[in-house]
């Protein structure tokens, strides 16, 4: 599986600068050396930085926005599938754009201006590189807060505006469309900075780009103002110049140059690998799992691992030696009627532990599925957190992360918009009759593409092949990955609308495309209300799950059998009666320093509240 991705090299090469990153380092520490500094270097800040902070990626990503959007879990941190607030967690992303970013952009913006009138110098192109970077930056602002500072983000310096307003989220929206097209006008008048981390300064790759966010705000609007939206969505794409190919994909390359707290990783990637506070528990769901397992796809070799914290950072667990008759697609089949000894089990969404960890009953005890290898015993065996040997039943009853090893590392790439995603929002497009375009064709390369991004952008091909292997030689002889992916490819386009609902069979591929990204996969959940699979209310019959009931340990007694079954509780309801959240909650400090703006946002947007507290109340984007 050659890889045939330049532009995660290009960037890889660019951020192992010491002057990038010697120049990240004093914007972070020092807010008024940005007047003296070369703008080249502001602007791979704000091209990074959003993405590179693990101390948010672990919070707005790993505990809350993914969890949000129902495609990963969170069993130990569960504020966020457990519909509940924690400031520390939910401010995170504010505090990253609006403290560390947001300044810059004005800055390079305000200086690149006077540059012009004072030195005649052509900067419109590079404007417009900075123009299309700002609305990559607070799409990830609007999409999970709603209402934000836009207009007036980040002029404290240049026009002293401390406080800024809130703009509503459709204005924010039509704002950038008037941004992005003014940029696709520009972007080839006058030099452009080359110290670029996406496309090294390529003018027809940012058009591509330019157009291919436009169609991104378009299908934002699929519920707020679709007719808008069709609008918007439309001429973008009728210019047939947007990211259609893996290698014209907006990517961000990532080294640990700087260290695991530094500007160069990946930050969710930091994160998830336990490096930047802790173990992340980030897992994949146990809805999203399934559904992959009763598809078998092949992705699960990619993004799906057990992990092994016995060493100093969270690991994928590599030694297939351990493992018996592997089987990575056999999943639950009992209805929690009996255990079933499975290899790879997500987690159920939910904030109690005798839900979304609880495997069967005995004594009256609930017991938990392990989470992590934590080391070896006497004999030289690998043993769980759960104290069960790892070779023995331990394998059986162990949740799958989000793979440290392949995936979301703090070196994996950063995909800031991927052909996969652009063909998706193409065959949403079509479908919703916006646009003449053969909506089988674009979900087929959707599906294709979200597959081949991961060894073509990715490492960790020897971890696939070693599992890969692992299954053909325990439980399936004549399985190959290649083959099985065109198979899946195969299947999947022709049962493509057989269940009635061809916009979920479009959602539903696109969400699992974004494993790891929870923005992405809590933005598109929050406007279409799909996959179904995602419940919008974990109350009624989704509060509680079955598991069996046993006189003896399945795990060790090959004889057990199940004696009963037990109700136990999954979902509490958090503070929100049990409905999903359509936002972030406002930092609490902007009560304190903003109170006027941040009030009026808040009342601007309560119309309509299925519950008392704010995080469900919908944003102008949301399904209603």
């Amino acid at each position: 599986m050659k890889k045939i991705i330049k532009y995660a090299a290009l960037a890889g090469a660019l951020l192992f600068s010491t002057a990038c990153t010697d120049m990240f380092r004093e914007m972070n520490d020092n807010d008024y050396t940005s007047g003296d500094m070369d703008p080249k270097y502001q602007f791979t800040f704000i091209q990074a930085k959003v993405f590179s902070s693990g101390h948010e990626g672990f919070r707005g990503n790993l505990i809350m926005a993914g969890p949000m959007s129902g495609v990963t879990a969170n069993p130990q941190y569960n504020q966020g599938q457990g519909f509940n607030r924690n400031d520390s967690y939910t401010e995170a992303t504010w505090t990253l754009i609006y403290n560390d970013i947001a300044k810059n952009i004005e800055d390079i913006r305000v200086r690149l201006e006077a540059q012009m009138e004072a030195e005649g110098v052509e900067n419109k192109g590079k404007l417009a590189q900075v123009a299309i970077v700002r609305v990559i930056n607070y799409l990830r602002a609007t999409s999970i807060y709603g209402d934000v500072p836009y207009s007036e983000a980040g002029k404290g310096y240049s026009e002293g505006i401390l406080y800024p307003a809130y703009d509503p989220q459709k204005d924010i929206f039509e704002a950038m469309v008037v941004e992005l097209k003014a940029a696709r006008e520009n972007i080839s008048e006058g030099a452009l900075f080359t110290e670029d981390f996406y496309y090294g300064g390529d003018a027809d790759s940012w058009e591509r780009l330019c157009n291919s966010l436009l169609m991104k705000i378009g299908i934002y609007m699929s519920a707020g103002d679709p007719a808008r939206g069709k609008e918007i969505f439309a001429e973008a794409f009728n210019t047939n110049k947007y990211i259609d190919g893996l290698s014209q994909s907006a990517v961000l390359g990532h080294n640990e140059s700087d260290g695991p707290w530094g500007q160069t990783v990946n930050g969710s990637g930091v994160a998830n690998e336990g490096r930047v506070g802790g173990q992340s528990y980030q897992f994949i769901s146990d809805q999203a799992l399934v559904s992959m397992q009763k598809l078998e796809d092949p992705r699960i070799f990619w993004v799906a691992s057990h992990i092994d914290n016995s060493g100093s950072s969270t690991a994928a667990f590599t030694d297939v030696s351990a493992y018996t008759d592997f089987d990575p697609f056999a999943y639950d089949t009992s209805e929690g009627k009996e255990f079933q000894k499975i290899h790879f089990r997500g987690s159920r969404e939910g904030d109690r532990p005798d839900g979304n960890r609880g495997v069967y009953v005995i004594d009256d005890q609930v017991m938990y599925t392990a989470l992590t290898i934590t080391g070896k015993d006497e004999d030289g065996d690998y043993v769980n957190n759960m104290h069960y040997k790892f070779k023995d039943g331990g394998q059986y009853s162990q949740l799958v992360a989000v793979n440290p090893s392949t995936i979301l590392n703090a070196t994996s790439p950063t995909m800031v918009l991927a052909s996969d995603e652009v063909h998706f929002m193409i065959a949403e497009a079509a479908e919703r009759g916006w646009i003449n375009a053969d909506v089988v064709q674009h979900f087929r390369t959707g599906v294709e593409q979200a597959i081949k991004k991961y060894p073509n952008f990715y490492q960790g091909q020897d971890y696939v092949t070693s599992f890969v292997d692992l299954y053909k030689s325990q439980t399936n002889p004549s399985y190959l990955w290649d083959v099985a992916v065109e198979d899946y490819i195969s299947r999947v386009v022709a049962n493509f609308g057989q269940e009635g609902n061809r916009l979920e069979d479009i959602v539903y591929q696109h969400w699992l495309s974004q494993i790891g990204n929870g923005y992405n996969a809590f933005a598109l959940w929050n406007r279409t209300h799909l996959p179904s699979i995602v419940h919008a209310n974990m109350g009624g019959d989704h509060k509680n799950v079955t598991i069996p009931t046993y006189n003896e340990d399945p795990l060790m007694e090959e004889d057990a059998a199940p004696t009963g079954t037990t109700d136990v509780e999954l979902h509490s309801g958090g503070v929100t009666n049990g409905i999903r959240p359509a936002r972030f909650p406002y930092p609490n400090r902007e009560f304190t320093v903003n109170p006027t703006n941040v009030n009026s946002a808040i009342s601007n947007q309560e119309s309509g509240n299925p519950s008392g507290d704010f995080i469900t109340a919908k944003q102008f984007m949301s399904f209603k």
